[in-house]
């Protein structure tokens, strides 16, 4: 297996993580409810997704191609290691953002220190920037990292409430989402 092989292994770090989030607010949505809600489901579906099925997708891809154990599938195989790591390369950000939403999300009612909520954030904004921008040009690591300062800065400087810092979360994860996914289907039909 090639070196790059393995720095990929690392970008699963973050839909993990991700996925635990998604548990913990599943959790927090039934306490202290008679029936389990709806949203119960989904959030833990969506966090066995994450934590368990994107990265077998991922392990198993990449096995695949590199042992050219399905001689036949090849091309479908190489398509589908190509969005998974665009998945992760570029869905960096938004799973960042999407993590964030769910952490304030659940901060809301609790009485925790803002940095409690903060910490992790700008831990794993800065991990996916290093990691996935590493060597990029035009110093593109230390803008990324610096726009999660920003982030930091401007909404906690502001004193925003957890609900305005959800709903900030959850728009950037929706932009991020989009802009990735059209500059991955642009750069699938150049290349």
């Amino acid at each position: 297996m090639e070196a790059y092989r393995y720095q990929q292994f690392a970008y699963l770090v973050v839909p993990i993580l991700l996925g635990i989030e998604f548990f913990m607010c599943a959790r927090d949505e039934k306490k202290g409810k008679e029936e389990i809600p709806l949203g119960f489901y989904v959030l833990d579906f969506l966090g066995f997704l994450f934590m368990a099925v994107v990265p077998a997708v991922f392990i198993f891809t990449i096995w695949a191609v590199e042992t050219k154990s399905f001689p036949g599938q090849i091309e479908p195989l190489a398509r589908l290691d190509r969005y998974g790591v665009m998945f992760f390369f570029m869905g960096g950000w938004w799973q960042v953002y999407l993590f964030g939403a769910l952490k304030a999300r659940r901060m809301v009612n609790e009485e925790k220190s803002r940095m409690y909520y903060w910490v992790p954030f700008l831990a794993l904004g800065i991990f996916i920037s290093l990691l996935v921008l590493w060597v990029s040009p035009w110093n593109l690591k230390w803008i990324s990292v610096a726009w999660f300062f920003l982030i930091f800065g401007s909404l906690n400087g502001l004193k925003a409430r957890f609900k305005t810092i959800e709903r900030t979360m959850w728009v950037l994860t929706g932009l991020t989402f989009v802009i990735e996914n059209a500059l991955f289907i642009f750069l699938e039909s150049v290349i």
